[in-house]
């Protein structure tokens, strides 16, 4: 990725961050900002989108762009936390579409 894919990754999890932070726990929001200031940007957002998708309302964000932003980090070829998060992420968003 180049740099300026880093810098709109990084304000992209952080503005997703934003709009959920008040429906999210504490203790996922630190491990969220905890993976952006160590600049593990894979692990901020798929453990980002984990939470959003276990969420019963569904946030106004940007679901084109999260999209795209999961294949820029690869999450589509290989995930972090959960084996499954790719597909699991594909069906929630054509669910919500």
């Amino acid at each position: 990725m180049k740099n300026d894919d880093y810098k709109d990754v990084k304000e992209f999890i952080q503005l997703t961050l934003k709009i959920v932070e008040s429906k999210l726990d504490s203790e996922s929001i630190d491990y969220v900002n905890h993976y952006i200031n160590h600049d593990e940007y894979e692990m901020a957002f798929e453990g980002l989108f984990l939470e959003i998708m276990k969420l019963e309302e569904i946030p106004e964000i940007d679901f084109l762009k999260s999209r795209k932003i999961g294949e820029l980090l690869k999450l589509n070829e290989e995930s972090v936390f959960d084996f499954d998060f790719w597909h699991n992420f594909k069906n929630y968003l054509e669910k919500i579409q």
